[in-house]
């Protein structure tokens, strides 16, 4: 079993907090992000390093597949979270992130073995019935097409659901219309490390140049 080391926090103190004291004194204050990014929980996605963001600059949720639930649904952290985003710290940029080889998504599609029997994780079927939507248009858009790639589809998809989500928040909906806020969708590539951006327009994502 791997341990928990202190290692990486040493050479934080030592060499980052050192060099940013000032910052971290202003921080120390309060905060004033420019935007929330609601991501997934996985270990490979770090909006901070794909960002190259400094602390205080991203308002950051995760939960399991970067999931918005309906504002009918009133207990949440996620709500919370986005609530606390846009009424009280007022950031003028929403995120939903999603990723490739996202879990979440695949789980969808997977059906228990044997040797899963044991394993316990009705608290997370539970959460991902609200990405069913998603997974069924991907399933609708592979059908007659078998080489397309159905995990891609299926996560771009719970992107866009989680964006039409947001616009059944109120105050949502209000911040856009007075053009406080605007709301993106992304898509990032662990593998290649490339990002692609929702592009309303079109309804398709692009990837961003570098």
């Amino acid at each position: 079993m791997k341990k928990i080391h202190f290692d990486g926090y040493k050479k934080f103190k030592k060499v980052y907090f050192k060099d940013n004291e000032k910052l971290f004194d202003e921080l120390a204050e309060g905060q004033s992000p420019h935007t929330m990014i609601i991501t997934c929980s996985d270990s490979r996605v770090s909006p901070v390093k794909i960002l190259s963001a400094t602390p205080g600059e991203l308002f950051i949720a995760r939960n399991i597949g970067n999931i918005v639930p309906p504002y009918e649904v009133t207990k949440g952290a996620t709500q919370s979270a986005i609530e606390y985003a846009v009424n009280a710290l007022k950031v003028p940029n929403l995120v939903i992130l999603g990723h490739s080889s996202c879990g979440a998504c695949a789980h969808l599609y997977h059906e228990k073995t044997e040797e899963e029997e044991h394993v316990e994780l009705s608290h997370v079927d539970d959460w991902l019935t609200l990405a069913y939507p998603a997974k069924h248009n991907a399933m609708l858009e592979c059908l007659n097409n078998p080489e397309k790639n159905r995990a891609e589809i299926t996560e771009k998809n719970n992107i866009q659901l989680s964006i039409q989500r947001l616009m059944s928040y109120p105050y949502i909906v209000e911040a856009l219309e007075n053009k406080t806020l605007e709301i993106h969708g992304w898509w990032y590539n662990i593998g290649t490390g490339d990002l692609e951006v929702y592009d309303y327009g079109s309804r398709c994502f692009k990837k961003v140049d570098e």
